[in-house]
């Protein structure tokens, strides 16, 4: 459980990172509120929330560094996928060898912590 845990953290700090980047806390300061710009706010609030509750359901069951480091490296793969599948940002070679040295190295994380 503390490792579907720790994906379900990564995917929600994406969503996190997503919704920081688009949403216009400008507006929501200004009192310029629409539908879109109180939704990706919401989304924000609720995914860093989600992503709290959920590292901290890892952090109890899984050594804290190994967590930390598979939390963080789960995200920046999910973040460079979504970035390619969805907003068709272009990818290189050499960045799907380094993305694959991270997948390696939280696999070896896994196999190599105590149980």
């Amino acid at each position: 459980m503390a490792w579907i845990a720790l994906l379900l953290a990564a995917v929600c700090q994406t969503v996190w990172t997503y919704s920081l980047k688009y949403a216009d806390f400008g507006a929501l300061v200004s009192l310029r509120i629409t539908l879109p710009i109180l939704g990706l706010v919401l989304l924000n609030i609720v995914s860093g929330l989600a992503n709290v509750y959920f590292l901290n359901i890892a952090f109890r069951y899984v050594p804290l560094t190994t967590a930390f480091g598979l939390w963080t490296a789960g995200t920046l793969v999910f973040i460079k996928l979504a970035d390619v599948l969805f907003l068709k940002a272009p990818w290189s070679f050499a960045e799907l060898f380094f993305v694959g040295l991270l997948a390696v190295a939280i696999v070896g994380l896994k196999l190599a912590a105590p149980n």
